[in-house]
């Protein structure tokens, strides 16, 4: 089997120093221009394009300020990540406890919400910044587990040099997106990191079952919802004449009378009372 063929998933599970090498010497290669001897992973090599195009510097992670407390217990009341928090904890937390990783949660923009998980390891990632209030969109901290899958939009696992920044190379993350089953929004990502020895093949997988685990529930929660409103709104309908509906905050139509039955419905920007 040639360099090029090797596939370096199946090849850090057996031997993750070499694996490390490899990645090491293509993320030299492609820093000075040159053509690796192991090529990078596609989703790999399209994000260290876009480093490189931004003028990311692989020395040195741009750092922003964090956010205040008050701004991150705000900015965590407006996600609907909060809804599905227990299900992330409860399926990933004790096996990154274990595994000597931990769990990271980050909203739409890469800024981290949640981080929990192996004491030692939580205090390492105190060291490169990987802590609540934190932005971990690519732009700031290169290639990693959290923003590159915000970029690809499906999971990602950034392996060792596979990061962009040089020190995130002792880390492996496994990151997974999470959407709105409502209109598709992409609401975040949650993924599992730890140092490159505690490596687990599997990771990757366990994290993208949960994140679609994630996504059953807010579509559970959305439909409860709906007959929450359903119960409400259909016995005022059945005594309105003419055309009524009634929809959900997002336009999902609940109860209809004296018109055809619709999925959804577009809504205006701004919602005032008043005939239509």
């Amino acid at each position: 089997m040639t360099q090029a063929a090797i596939d370096l998933g199946r090849l850090a599970g057996r031997d993750v120093g070499r694996a490390a090498r490899l990645m090491a010497e293509a993320h030299a290669a492609a820093l000075s221009g040159k053509p690796p001897a192991v090529p990078p992973r596609p989703e790999i090599g399209a994000s260290w394009e876009r480093m490189l195009r931004r003028g990311v510097d692989p020395e040195r992670a741009v750092r922003p300020r964090p956010l205040s407390p008050a701004e991150l217990a705000e900015r965590r009341q407006r996600s609907h990540l909060t809804e599905v928090l227990p299900l992330l904890r409860d399926g990933l937390v004790s096996v990154a406890e274990s595994a000597q990783h931990i769990m990271v949660v980050c909203d739409a923009d890469g800024v981290v919400l949640w981080r929990e998980g192996h004491p030692s390891v939580l205090r390492q990632a105190d060291a490169i910044g990987l802590a609540p209030g934190t932005d971990w969109r690519e732009a700031t901290s290169g290639t990693n587990g959290l923003g590159t899958p915000l970029v690809a939009r499906r999971p990602v696992q950034v392996f060792s040099a596979e990061h962009f920044v040089r020190a995130h190379h002792r880390w492996t993350c496994s990151g997974a997106p999470i959407t709105d089953p409502r209109d598709g929004r992409l609401l975040g990502v949650v993924d599992v990191s730890g140092l490159l020895e505690t490596l687990h093949p599997a990771m990757l997988k366990l994290v993208e079952s949960v994140a679609k685990l994630a996504e059953a529930e807010l579509r559970a929660r959305h439909l409860r919802g709906l007959d929450r409103l359903r119960s409400v709104a259909a016995p005022l309908l059945a005594r309105i004449g003419g055309r009524a509906v009634a929809v959900d905050e997002e336009g999902w139509v609940a109860a209809v009378t004296g018109m055809a039955p619709v999925d959804r419905l577009p809504l205006p920007r701004t919602l005032s009372a008043g005939p239509v």
